[in-house]
């Protein structure tokens, strides 16, 4: 069953504000994965549980279109907001019903999302609307992370542990899947084509004032011919 937990307008609000984008070394390794497999021009991407839409921006210099989905109305509203680009569209939708046809779609991202999904419904989904070759991309931060500012940083980096183990009782039991890096969705998908990365990588607050270095999770597979 898919979990549905971030969709008040408030919310929506705050990713808009807070949510940080998709590192560039994620992005630069699910378009080489892609490039490796179709030829360019790509055509449709596809970004399931796209929220206020910072990943699906992020891939309109790469498809001739880009489409964005989320369960969330407000997410929608939101993303909707943001700059536009003609080549991208935003529609509510589930993320086991893919607005798209059958065997149309170049690539299927999944930002910090995928855990949230109906997971054996998604992927069957994912497969109706993949190409031959097409490709999956699913990734997330983990939770464990390091804070750096000035002279702080190893007193901020002990409170957003100590918090986490505070909070560790109360998170949601599909969170899980981000904790274990993923496993149990990677070994879901039916395609023998796949990796899984796992990688520590360096991004900052949109003031450029707080560093913060995660652990990111990376799945991709591709579709057979």
């Amino acid at each position: 069953m898919a979990t549905r937990l971030f969709e008040g307008k408030s919310h929506a609000s705050h990713y808009q504000k807070y949510r940080l984008s998709p590192p560039q070394k994620i992005q630069d390794l699910i378009l080489n994965y892609l490039g490796n497999r179709l030829k360019k021009p790509f055509g449709l991407a596809v970004d399931v549980g796209c929220g206020t839409g910072q990943t699906s921006r992020s891939l309109v210099p790469y498809f001739q279109k880009v489409l964005g989905t989320d369960i969330s109305e407000a997410q929608i509203e939101q993303a909707n907001h943001a700059d536009g680009f003609p080549n991208l569209v935003y529609r509510v939708s589930a993320a086991e019903e893919i607005p798209a046809e059958n065997a149309s779609v170049d690539l299927i991202t999944a930002c910090a999302a995928v855990h949230w999904f109906d997971i054996e419904k998604f992927l069957k989904e994912a497969d109706r609307v993949l190409k031959p070759c097409g490709c999956l991309a699913f990734f997330t931060y983990l939770p464990n992370m390091e804070v750096h500012y000035k002279h702080q940083s190893q007193q901020l980096t002990q409170v957003i542990t100590e918090l986490q183990d505070v909070l560790s009782p109360y998170v949601h039991e599909k969170v899980q899947h981000v904790i274990s890096g993923y496993k149990d969705i990677f070994n879901a998908i039916p395609y023998t084509d796949k990796k899984r990365f796992l990688e520590i990588m360096q991004v900052s607050s949109s003031e450029e004032i707080i560093e913060l270095r995660l652990n990111n999770v990376c799945v991709l597979a591709s579709k057979p011919e």
